[in-house]
């Protein structure tokens, strides 16, 4: 870092901060360093360090609103010294304010130049403090511990699977497959091998795999997540994130992480309640149930059925077919991600009398799923009028392909023998997931 002389009154500082001019300095035979003046007779002022008026005792990254994204921490804390391109790129429109937070804060000193009329110019790039440094060491000696937790955390689970499955015949349930319990493995080992394991990932798979392999089942979500974490909110979202590790939905449901028990109905479908009847067909768009309420019936008014997995792309086809003469014999179902068996009762009912079924997952590894489902619920004459779209088959926004090492690959390839094989083997092909609404819409209508 360089060496800061006397401070310099400056128009346009940030308020709290202090600029202290820049200086050049040469070895003396001695050792020491000294400072060059300009022209032999005076200090330098074209550069200057922002530096805190009180710096605090202790450095708090708290309350800098810049840090909002995974990383930023480490980007502060990781490195001695950042150019403010790179500052610029990290931060976007935030750069500035966030490095006048983390002055502020004791983190950084911010060299800039100096203009015209002794002005604050534009800033140059930013050093890290020695207290910063202190707590960076502190920060990565924390980072390994919690590393070394997880890693024993899951390895515990894995342990515990692999004697739950030396005893599956008279222990596990029996809607949790020998396939399940081998997918659940692979996700825990998947996360086994990383070099910096998810937190919450980790923590949300070891604890369903402990409850899965002593058969302890939760009244629902908040209930796993209060037990664990002792707050009905902390994860929320477990079903979501066992999922994107590639866990079969039988495993979640069987310790009470159930599916989504909503139908989303639209277009050319009447729902009965006892004497009442409600056609959806008058509605913009689908209208959303309580598919286990006691007393509901359902009933196709045209001669196809279209059943998607994504909610905008049920909204534009629900708004299209209404608009127009020649679809409004088209019923439309929202599956609402990975449907319940409340859920594919009411699609088997539908389909049952529908001349044609169109159902048009995501083109990746949770619509492969939902597809498969889905065409294993329909009544045996209602697959044959059926087929499955591909949503990556129409023109597309390519996406970034799945890390090599990610669960999908062998998720989709473990699909290639199934119901759903052509929709797996594309997937595969592509590399890249395809869920977009305007690719699923004109999936779906290109086979309508």
């Amino acid at each position: 870092m360089p060496l800061d002389g006397p401070r310099l009154d400056l128009t346009g500082m940030p308020h709290g901060l202090c600029a202290q001019a820049v200086q050049i300095t040469r070895q003396s035979k001695d050792g020491t360093a000294v400072i060059v003046l300009e022209g032999g007779i005076r200090l330098r002022t074209h550069e200057v360090l922002l530096s805190p008026l009180q710096p605090p005792a202790t450095i708090d990254l708290a309350p800098v609103s810049g840090l909002t994204r995974p990383g930023d921490r480490s980007f502060v804390l990781g490195s001695t010294r950042h150019g403010w391109s790179a500052i610029q790129q990290r931060f976007g429109s935030r750069a500035w304010d966030t490095a006048v937070e983390l002055t502020r804060a004791g983190a950084v000193t911010l060299l800039c130049h100096v203009v015209a009329d002794l002005a604050l110019g534009p800033p140059i790039r930013w050093y890290r403090t020695d207290a910063a440094a202190r707590l960076a060491e502190d920060h990565s000696s924390s980072r390994t511990d919690t590393r070394q937790s997880l890693r024993d955390q899951l390895q515990s689970a894995l342990d515990s699977l692999k004697m739950h499955q030396l005893n599956h015949n008279s222990s596990h349930r029996a809607d949790v497959t020998d396939d399940d319990l081998a997918a659940l493995g692979r996700a825990l080992h998947h996360e086994l091998r990383k070099s910096a394991p998810a937190p919450k990932r980790s923590l949300i798979l070891a604890a369903i795999t402990h409850d899965l392999c002593e058969g302890i089942v939760h009244l629902n979500a908040r209930a796993f997540s209060q037990s664990h974490t002792g707050n009905t909110k902390t994860w929320d979202g477990a079903r979501a994130i066992a999922h994107s590790a590639g866990i079969p939905p039988s495993v979640p449901t069987a310790i009470g992480l159930r599916r989504s028990s909503l139908i989303g109905l639209g277009g050319a479908i009447t729902a009965r309640l006892g004497r009442q009847s409600f056609p959806f067909s008058l509605f913009e768009e689908p209208v959303l149930l309580a598919a286990e309420q006691p007393g509901l019936r359902c009933q196709l008014d045209g001669a196809r059925l279209v059943i998607v997995e994504n909610l905008q792309a049920a909204q534009t086809l629900c708004t299209t077919y209404r608009q127009a003469s020649g679809t409004r014999d088209i019923g439309v179902v929202y599956s609402g991600g990975m449907p319940s068996p409340a859920v594919l009762r009411h699609i088997a009912t539908l389909a049952e009398h529908a001349q044609h079924t169109v159902i048009g997952p995501d083109a990746d590894l949770g619509g492969v799923r939902i597809a498969t489902a889905i065409h294993d619920a329909l009544p045996t004459q209602s697959r044959a009028r059926s087929v499955i779209c591909d949503a990556g088959a129409t023109d597309h926004t390519p996406q970034p392909r799945w890390p090599s090492d990610s669960c999908t690959w062998e998720g989709l390839r473990a699909a290639l023998h199934g119901p759903v094989s052509e929709l797996a083997q594309s997937c595969l092909s592509r590399g890249y997931p395809v869920e977009q609404e305007a690719a699923i819409v004109h999936s779906i209508n290109a086979h309508l």
